[in-house]
């Protein structure tokens, strides 16, 4: 299955603007609802990731874990003038009459039309991750045919794939447990799938590897473990910046997500946090980054003073390994 990502558009039946129905009941943390008549509708895939908004704000981000579908009876709401078919149908509370089509007809009420649909449900409770970074413009810049009426919409999967990682990340000790059940061949195919992601956008892992084929910590140089690392969070394709980026081996750029290492951004030397003591690891403590390209000194700012915000001043950072 070719996996995708879309926007979904959750609008609560009290900020309605276009009433050709009367929405659908969601919620806008576990599951989303629509039916037949929605483009794209039948394009949504189980196991594609999914960025939730409402009109102005990016709300949470998941992937889909399930998706059902039923028969139902859809009410729209018509204009009652004799063959107008209106883009959509207004209704103004604080105007007489009350509603007004696209067309230009005002009327009291629009007359109800009972229409055999297909509801679907798009359930991703599983994953469920607010977002405060991304803006809508971002969101929209990443939109492949943006619409603003369109309540589904593709988006980018890798900056979708990109920003999910970011967002979804697992604590240390929760590295260790997995409950879920695989078949082998599935499991291979996981696995790969899952590697693919990790490294990266292909075109800004390529110019990383084209710059130095090893790792800029430990020079390791099986590229096969070598993936993509975004100093700043993955935004938009200004991230994908090779400034913004470090080719780090698979267990390096997984320390560096979790912020168990950082890069002093004036002697680009390495420090690991203190509960990081594996001799594989300290040996790299105060080293220096291996780049051959100018690194953006304000993504390692970003990151040296979250790094310290956490772990104190550098001294004591450096007090706390024993090399």
């Amino acid at each position: 299955m070719n996996q995708k990502a879309w926007s979904f558009k959750a609008v609560g039946q009290d900020d309605l603007r276009y009433f050709g129905n009367n929405g659908y009941q969601d919620d806008s943390t576990s599951f989303y609802r629509y039916d037949n008549f929605v483009p794209n509708h039948k394009q949504v895939k189980k196991g594609d990731i999914v960025i939730i908004t409402d009109r102005k704000n990016i709300l949470g981000i998941s992937v889909i874990d399930s998706l059902s579908s039923s028969s139902y009876i859809k009410i729209r709401n018509r204009c009652p003038h004799e063959n107008c078919t209106p883009a959509k149908l207004t209704h103004r509370k604080f105007k007489k009459p009350e509603w007004r089509c696209s067309n230009g007809h005002e009327f009291n009420r629009p007359n109800a039309e009972d229409t055999s649909a297909v509801e679907f449900k798009a359930e991703y409770k599983k994953n469920y991750k607010p977002i405060n970074s991304v803006s809508i413009t971002d969101l929209i810049s990443n939109t492949l045919r943006y619409n603003v009426q369109s309540s589904i919409q593709e988006i980018n999967f890798e900056w979708a794939s990109n920003l999910f990682g970011d967002i979804i990340q697992l604590a240390p000790t929760e590295a260790d447990s997995d409950d879920t059940t695989l078949e082998a061949e599935d499991q291979r195919k996981a696995v790969i799938r899952q590697i693919k992601q990790r490294r990266g956008q292909k075109a800004f892992r390529d110019s990383l590897i084209t710059q130095a084929a090893q790792c800029a910590v430990s020079n390791c140089a099986i590229v096969d473990i070598l993936e993509a690392a975004h100093i700043t969070a993955y935004k938009n394709d200004t991230h994908n910046h090779i400034s913004n980026g470090l080719l780090l081996r698979c267990d390096m750029h997984t320390l560096y997500d979790l912020d168990l290492f950082s890069i002093e951004p004036d002697s680009f030397l390495i420090y690991f946090a203190p509960q990081i003591q594996d001799k594989e690891y300290t040996r790299y403590h105060g080293k220096k980054l291996h780049v051959a390209y100018k690194v953006n000194r304000g993504a390692l700012v970003e990151r040296w003073k979250r790094f310290t915000e956490m772990y104190g001043p550098l001294h004591l950072i450096i007090k706390a390994i024993q090399v």
